[in-house]
């Protein structure tokens, strides 16, 4: 389960047709790890912040994720940048695990941690391609008592998960966007994801919303009409989430030309 910070396209010049996502994208939700397994001799340990991993879009989109850990020296698709702890009375099944409480707290948790680790401006941020993936202790973890989530960077093509920088603290302070980390999205999968992917839109401008209540989708399509440049033919609104953790920036997006 993955994809936190990715919006719906919506047509700048046309009411919102398609539903935008006001709290946990849930994007593709696989059930691999929910089933219990045999237990093994030694039950894996709570995660670190700061192990990277080197998995693919199957484990990026699974609840439970307990692969071989990689140095951060050498090609790897995710680093662990936060760890927090479920809430009280969490079972291990999808309906509780993403209760609002639940969600909130781990999306909140993700959503600061990257933008930590990302570092930068929320103009730029916003407009990368960079993600946050979350999982929970597997079967045997959670009978063994651990109540954890795991938040990881990520930075997801379509249907692929593309390689992270290796030697870099911040992934976006003093570098440019590029066609790798600029975030793209098309019309039946949305994102963001790495423009190096095939893509229908992609990320020109950011701007900041005005307000403090979290705004209805006809407010965010005046404000795009209004403040977006005028080739835009998408955009994408924060998350609730998000936008109670202080991101309240919407990016603006040009149908792709190449």
């Amino acid at each position: 389960m993955s994809r936190l910070r990715a919006g719906a396209v919506a047509p700048a010049q046309k009411p919102v047709t398609a539903a935008i996502i006001l709290g946990l994208v849930i994007g593709v939700f696989s059930l691999i790890g929910l089933t219990t397994t045999k237990a093994e001799a030694a039950v894996p340990p709570k995660p670190t912040v700061g192990t990277c991993y080197n998995y693919g879009w199957t484990a990026y989109n699974a609840m439970s994720q307990t692969g071989k850990k990689v140095s951060c020296g050498k090609a790897h698709t995710a680093k662990t940048i936060a760890v927090g702890k479920l809430l009280a009375g969490t079972t291990r099944s999808a309906a509780s695990i993403l209760r609002p409480a639940n969600a909130a707290h781990i999306s909140k948790t993700c959503i600061r941690a990257l933008r930590n680790k990302l570092g930068s401006t929320y103009s730029k941020r916003n407009q990368s391609a960079y993600n946050t993936a979350f999982f929970v202790p597997n079967a045997e973890q959670f009978r063994a008592g651990q109540r954890w989530f795991r938040c990881d960077v990520v930075l997801p093509g379509k249907g692929t998960i593309k390689y992270l920088p290796t030697n870099r603290a911040k992934f976006l302070e003093g570098v440019p966007l590029t066609q790798r980390t600029r975030g793209c999205m098309s019309a039946k999968f949305a994102g963001p994801y790495s423009c190096l992917s095939p893509h229908t839109y992609k990320s020109i401008s950011a701007f900041k919303k005005a307000g403090t209540t979290y705004p209805t989708a006809a407010s965010f399509q005046r404000a795009a009409e209004a403040r977006c440049p005028a080739r835009t033919r998408a955009y994408s609104p924060p998350t609730k989430h998000e936008w109670q953790t202080g991101d309240r920036w919407v990016v603006c997006y040009a149908r792709n030309t190449n």
